[in-house]
């Protein structure tokens, strides 16, 4: 009995190994993509600490050094308390990936990140309305961090000084992992860490309604955060850099469209970045089953092109396109069309094309999904690519 009961658990063993395998960080470095829109593609991360924040390691240099490794372009650390690595003149490009300083502000309420701004002039202790009228006046941006976590969940009102919110956080859906997901995880790290991570990245909170609840209302910009600090306290307050900063940046990735392609100039691409952000030209992808760039979303009214995040008169109704990237043949998607934060339709692609009309009102955004391996069990259904909705809105 002892003997069938091992050759079942070494079987299942090789099995889960086996299925895990198929899971590789395909993230390639990449100088950006042109789409046939004309839009630049390019990949980048908001919302990570480095040795900056009390509770994180890492300097600039070598936290660059891991985003150019696995084709990120562009990160926006996001210090606790201070702009303090804006003040030592941190920002600027490291290679082919350009740095970013902004803010995490702890709150009553809860945590709202700072973008865009230059000084952080308000402390834990000042109002809510002091941190938000600071980053307006500055012309930055505020966005909600943390908006569905079992421990910072938001708690308090969101008014138009908030331009959009995290939809996806990895440290949160970390914490929401169940203790078998964990043990999983703990078990598949040293054989593959890609589904060590992704097991951690299964008990999803419901964060997509708040951000299709405010965007029946206004623009409300969704993106991914990894909120990676690489500290994982021991013992004696000693920092084991765990997970990994190049580990998290090939799983999930925010996608920024630009008319125009970097500089090389720190100042003109920081505000190419943040123009991006703040028009919701933007889509965030589970770049480890595969290379999202390429992906677009986009819509055209009496001869207007728009693209994800843009605004269009209800009245008029508009022709939709969804456009998947070249990988999308090695992961066979399905595409899945929410209106108003419902599920409407799963819509069929020919030779990478999906082409819809409809007359609004309404807040149309895009899913594509595929099956992904776990370690056992059936294959899950996974989201691919999110995009940010096209607004079509009652105008006069």
């Amino acid at each position: 009995m002892l003997r069938i009961v091992l050759m079942t658990l070494a079987a299942l063993l090789l099995t889960g190994l086996a299925r895990a395998s198929m899971l590789t960080t395909a993230a390639e470095s990449f100088a950006g993509h042109v789409s046939t829109d004309g839009y630049f593609d390019y990949t980048g991360l908001v919302h990570l600490h480095t040795e900056y924040s009390g509770d994180a390691s890492g300097t600039y240099t070598a936290v660059a050094r891991d985003a150019e490794a696995v084709g990120v372009r562009f990160l926006i650390a996001t210090e606790h308390e201070n702009l303090d690595a804006l003040r030592d003149g941190r920002e600027g490009w490291y290679g082919s990936t350009l740095m970013l300083s902004g803010a995490e502000s702890t709150r009553p309420e809860g945590s709202l990140l700072g973008l865009d701004i230059d000084a952080y002039p308000v402390t834990r202790e000042d109002a809510t309305a002091s941190f938000l009228d600071s980053v307006t006046a500055q012309g930055g941006m505020v966005i909600l961090a943390h908006a569905d976590s079992p421990r910072w969940a938001w708690q308090g009102p969101l008014d138009d000084r908030v331009a959009g919110m995290e939809m996806l956080d990895l440290a949160d859906l970390f914490h929401m992992a169940s203790l078998g997901e964990k043990l999983t995880a703990v078990a598949l790290l040293p054989v593959n860490r890609t589904a060590a991570y992704l097991e951690l990245g299964r008990s999803a909170g419901s964060p997509f309604d708040i951000w299709d609840g405010v965007g029946k209302k206004r623009k409300f910009v969704g993106l991914y955060a990894p909120d990676f600090h690489q500290c994982l306290e021991i013992i004696n307050d000693r920092c084991f850099a765990f997970p990994r900063a190049r580990d998290i940046m090939g799983l999930v990735r925010n996608h920024i469209l630009t008319r125009t392609p970097f500089t090389g100039d720190a100042a003109v691409d920081r505000q190419t970045v943040y123009a991006a952000i703040a028009a919701g030209h933007l889509y965030v992808s589970l770049d480890v089953l595969a290379d999202a760039t390429g992906f677009m979303f986009s819509a055209v009214q009496d001869g207007r092109k728009v693209v994800m995040g843009d605004e269009l008169d209800a009245r008029a109704g508009a022709r939709f396109t969804v456009t998947l990237p070249p990988t999308a043949r090695a992961v066979k998607p399905t595409v899945h069309l929410i209106k108003d934060g419902i599920q409407i339709a799963v819509l069929e692609s020919r030779d990478g094309t999906v082409r819809f009309s409809d007359r609004g009102p309404g807040v149309y955004r895009i899913e594509v999904r595929t099956d992904i391996p776990t370690f056992f069990g059936r294959d899950r259904n996974a989201v691919w690519i999110y995009s940010n909705p096209i607004y079509l809105r009652q105008r006069g």
